[in-house]
């Protein structure tokens, strides 16, 4: 053997996330890389007298979603310098981000009826008409993409959503690009029609589990019961054929995406534990997929990133438990017990 890996995982669940969500028992980490996949024959003639075997005895291995630290982004500055060595892929600027509106508890989402008490809030950008103020949003998005950017629209409302998405139909439809995958940030009440265009373009949306799980008791005051359950819509944005990312929008709620699998899949509220939107729920692949390989592609990453399969970067986590058959209440609660990047780990309780 040339080369032994530094790395071998054995005896647990290795969650690919790979296009048909595959579950193996083994994986190997050579030159912090993902060199093998598979069972324990597979990784086995990698192990050599460098290597380090770890025995996940029953634990879930899997990519780390798109989550980073102060230590990750201080090692990567370097690498917008041409004298750096740091990998450049770890600080990448892909585009803009834009602000369309404001946000339902303060009541300034744009919304097609009116919020609890009147109003419907506005676009927060500048004119003094409705009309005026969505030209503006218009013409920044088309400038945007027009100069090569990908773009990333914080929208909330309803009707500012309709607004987003169309603008970046037409801008793509004036200045034609591959693969710009412009995205709405948050999305809380996209619609049907968005969702079409959304689909049709390639264009995705992200949105924030934890939010919903943060706000859902308290939401109703806001829009009514109907539309408080039916934020966040997950299950309509995929089935319409969205690419959705999850994210906490940290600090707005704690960056744990393990409570956002959780929201995914079961719906229920942080304060009173109430289900809101039981139509909106996902599956536990889908839900995991928003974290990890449909992040990366949001980010341009997913060809080396997002999902543990030969070639890719060995970036991944061990969670102590099988994720894949933990009651989806106990998933907040399973420890993280190793974390890799780059190859090399970085946080280590799980011992040999």
């Amino acid at each position: 053997m040339d080369t032994y890996a530094d790395l071998v995982f054995l005896g647990g669940r290795v969650v690919t996330v790979d296009a048909e969500f595959s579950v193996a028992s083994a994986l190997a980490v050579t030159g912090g890389l993902i060199s093998a996949v598979g069972g324990r024959e597979d990784v086995a003639p990698l192990v050599g007298p460098g290597t380090r075997v770890v025995d996940l005895r029953g634990a879930t291995l899997l990519p780390t979603g798109m989550a980073s630290t102060a230590e990750e982004f201080a090692r990567a500055l370097p690498a917008h310098d041409e004298s750096g060595d740091a990998d450049p892929r770890r600080l990448a600027i892909h585009g803009v981000k834009v602000f369309a509106d404001g946000i339902v508890p303060n009541k300034t989402a744009w919304m097609n009826e009116p919020y609890v008490g009147g109003g419907c809030g506005s676009l927060c950008v500048g004119g003094e008409t409705d009309t005026e103020r969505t030209a503006e949003i218009v013409a920044m998005i088309r400038h945007a993409h027009a100069a090569g950017h990908q773009l990333g629209v914080h929208v909330t409302g309803d009707r500012a959503i309709d607004i987003v998405a169309d603008a970046f139909a037409a801008a793509m439809a004036e200045h034609p690009r591959d693969d710009a995958r412009h995205y709405i940030i948050h999305g809380d009440f996209l619609t049907a029609h968005s969702m079409k265009v959304l689909a049709a373009h390639g264009f995705g949306v992200n949105m924030n589990p934890t939010i919903k799980w943060t706000v859902a008791d308290m939401e109703e005051e806001f829009v009514g019961a109907e539309r408080a359950a039916y934020a966040w819509p997950y299950r309509h944005a995929l089935d319409a054929g969205v690419r959705v990312a999850s994210g906490s929008d940290a600090p707005v709620t704690h960056p744990d995406w393990r409570q956002g699998v959780a929201t995914m899949v079961l719906r229920e509220s942080k304060a009173a534990g109430r289900v809101s939107g039981p139509e909106q729920r996902i599956g536990l692949a889908e839900a995991i997929r928003t974290y990890t390989i449909d992040a990366a592609w949001q980010d341009f990453a997913d060809d080396w990133k997002g999902s543990l399969e030969p070639g890719k970067v060995a970036d991944l986590c061990v969670l102590d438990g099988d994720l894949l058959a933990v009651d989806p209440h106990d998933i907040p609660k399973m420890p993280v017990v190793l974390t890799v990047m780059d190859g090399r780990i970085v946080h280590d309780a799980l011992g040999d």
